[in-house]
């Protein structure tokens, strides 16, 4: 009983964190970025065949060549999202999702609350009203640091 107390609970305490800037807490007045809130698609073509940085364009806002799997993400104001999920049968499907914003970094979890380490994303700018650029990958704020050389284990 309890486990399924906590799974319902997870997913409004997560998109209760949405938005919280580093530094800021979340009963402050600042005006987060909206143009994040939207569908995303990747449009690789425009990285000249370079991995990163990733560029993601609003869904509608061109017409994207056929391909095999374009990765797709949408983001709502209120910590819901979805993301389109790479089926081994190629049998692609939107999935929903919830995330954490915490500074440029986006936190992806699935609908029970476990996180999604390779869709979570940190974002190299701010997401503009047609621009969404960003890397895959975030750094854990637990993340430990050795002694040596100062470089992460």
């Amino acid at each position: 009983m309890m486990n399924k107390i906590i799974i319902f609970l997870l997913p409004m305490l997560l998109s209760a964190c949405v938005g919280i800037e580093d530094g800021a807490s979340a009963g402050s007045k600042a005006k987060s970025n909206t143009n994040f809130y939207q569908h995303w698609v990747h449009s690789y073509e425009e990285q000249g065949g370079a991995k990163t940085p990733l560029i993601f364009r609003p869904a509608g806002s061109r017409q994207f060549p056929a391909s095999r799997f374009r990765m797709e993400f949408g983001f709502d104001p209120n910590g819901q999202c979805n993301y389109k999920y790479l089926s081994p049968s190629d049998r692609h499907e939107m999935r929903p999702c919830i995330y954490t914003k915490i500074g440029k970094k986006i936190y992806i979890y699935d609908d029970v609350g476990a996180l999604l380490p390779h869709l979570s994303f940190t974002l190299l700018e701010p997401a503009g009203q047609d621009l969404m650029r960003m890397t895959y990958g975030v750094q854990s704020a637990s993340a430990k640091k050795s002694g040596k050389n100062g470089k992460s284990k």
